[in-house]
């Protein structure tokens, strides 16, 4: 049984780019709001500043100098203010991240006053990718939480990580599995646009509720329709990314319905008369 969990951050943990990390963290902020969590974020991203971009108001833009894994020590500093953190750091600052949290023993000084650190991983079929999901799982072994990400979006398959020694490891140590819906081009397209145009991100769950954006209808329900599976999986995970009190008032995710037997093609209809 996990002791009490009061403070939770979540960050990615990815040396490579082009993995939907900050579609994954747009989206579970998105879920945070919605399900009325108090959260606070940084995006580590200067170069883009999507995710702060995203919400202005939530994440602070946090610029990294000559000294990296200072910025990133004073973010840890903050942590506590809030139930749930979330930092978004860009592609390849990994390494960077670990070294900081090692300098200052972060992992087991944030566990001794109540806290977590939930590190979403992205596995995908490249084998540079996997040797270094490999190697941040090895240095981190237990010292933190996992959130196995599949994204096929990005990554169709995963060969090289379902039933391997990896997985078995990170199920050893707790970990939980999302697979992220796929939002369809056409939506990705319409709101990259429709961002260009009034110079500013809008998140998704504002492109469903924001009628006088002027999305296109049908754009607006199917990105309605991904957030709905989205919500649903992470509530299904929300122990993995909650603070305990917090996790305990999400909904339990209902049970599946079971599948009805197939009907036999053609049962309805009269054949006798043929």
């Amino acid at each position: 049984m996990k002791p009490e969990i009061e403070r939770v951050l979540i960050t990615c943990i990815a040396k490579r780019g082009n993995l939907g990390k900050s579609t994954v963290m747009a989206g579970i902020a998105g879920w945070l709001e919605q399900r009325g969590i108090p959260w606070r974020g940084f995006d580590l991203d200067p170069d883009h500043r999507s995710f702060a971009r995203l919400f202005p108001e939530s994440v602070q833009s946090v610029s990294l100098g000559d000294e990296p894994e200072g910025e990133v020590i004073k973010v840890l500093r903050a942590v506590h203010e809030m139930p749930v953190t979330l930092v978004d750091p860009r592609a390849h600052l990994s390494c960077t991240v670990l070294r900081a949290w090692d300098m200052i023993r972060f992992p087991e000084a944030f566990a001794e006053t109540g806290g977590r650190i939930v590190a979403l991983l992205f596995p995908a079929d490249d084998l540079e990718v996997m040797a270094d999901l490999d190697e941040t799982v090895s240095r981190l072994a237990d010292r933190v939480d996992y959130l196995v990400v599949r994204n096929p979006a990005r990554s169709a398959r995963t060969r090289m990580f379902d039933g391997s020694e990896l997985e078995a490891e990170l199920v050893r140590h707790g970990a939980s599995f999302l697979e992220m819906p796929v939002l369809l081009s056409l939506a990705r397209n319409h709101l990259a646009a429709k961002e260009a145009e009034l110079d500013r991100g809008i998140p998704h769950v504002e492109a469903v509720a924001n009628t006088h954006l002027g999305l296109d209808p049908m754009v607006r329900l199917i990105v309605e329709d991904w957030m709905r599976v989205l919500f649903r999986r992470l509530d299904a995970v929300a122990n993995q990314l909650l603070p305990s009190g917090l996790a305990e008032k999400i909904a339990s995710p209902a049970p599946a319905t079971p599948e009805a037997a197939p009907v036999r093609r053609g049962a309805r209809l009269n054949l006798k008369t043929l």
